[in-house]
Formats: structure tokens, sequence, C-alpha cells
């Protein structure tokens, strides 16, 4: 790829990933387009760290728009690449470890919501009661 063109593919992917936080609160569609294009065009480049902001971004995108299993791997893959390039003290690989964090808290109280109804359901007072607790737990600030 020629210098000019890698200038030109970073350019773009830089203004499709600031359109899609512009427009991110008012038109899910479209930022969900800008995060996308812009990691399908900073995949063929060398660069980790961007990638992995950008992919991060996708996630969040995606978890906004009630999609938690195509956030997760974005989130997996955002923390691997800063791990990858020993980048573990930097606010952008904590953020992405933090959304993974929130994906995974929110996704074990569903699952402890279901299984405290089917443990009323079926009068298992230790279910009914493990599951309260964890609910609880998880539910405080």
């Amino acid at each position: 790829m020629s210098d000019t063109n890698r200038t030109n593919r970073l350019a773009r992917a830089q203004a499709l990933r600031q359109q899609g936080e512009s427009v991110r609160r008012r038109d899910h569609a479209g930022a969900r387009k800008c995060y996308e294009e812009a990691v399908a065009l900073l995949r063929d480049m060398d660069e980790p760290l961007r990638l992995a902001h950008v992919v991060r971004h996708l996630g969040d995108v995606y978890l906004e728009q009630g999609c938690p299993d195509l956030a997760e791997p974005c989130y997996c893959e955002a923390r691997d690449l800063y791990l990858s390039q020993g980048d573990k003290s930097s606010l952008d690989f904590a953020n992405a470890t933090r959304s993974l964090a929130m994906l995974r808290w929110e996704q074990s109280k569903v699952l402890w919501e279901e299984a405290q109804t089917l443990y009323v359901s079926l009068n298992v007072g230790s279910g009914i009661n493990e599951s309260k607790t964890r609910i609880a737990a998880l539910s405080m600030p």
C-alpha cells in the first residue's frame, strides 16, 4: 500500500469514527455503519491500537443497540490487541476492560434472575435464597 493510500485510509477511518461518535445518540444505525466501515479499513493496516480503540467503540454501539452477542467479541478483541502491544496501563485498555466487565455483569444478572424465576416455580428454597443474594450483590453500586 502506498504512503498516500495509507494516509487516505487512516484519515477516512478517523473521519468515520468521529462521525459515528457524533451521530451515536440520535442515529444508531448510522453510527453502527460508520464504526463498522472504520474497523474494516483499519483491519487491513498495521495499526493495532487504533483498531482496538475503534473496535471497542463498535462494541459499545452494538451493546447500545441490544446486541450483546456482537459486542462481546469486540471487547475481547480490543483487550487482546491492547495486550499484544503491551498496553496494559492506558485509559483505552481500562475502558475496554470496563466495557467487557459491564457486559458480563449484565449477562450474569439476567442469568441469575432467570434462575431465580425457575427456582421459585420449582419451590427450591436454597436456589431462591442464593439467587436473591447474588442478584442483590450484582445490584449494589
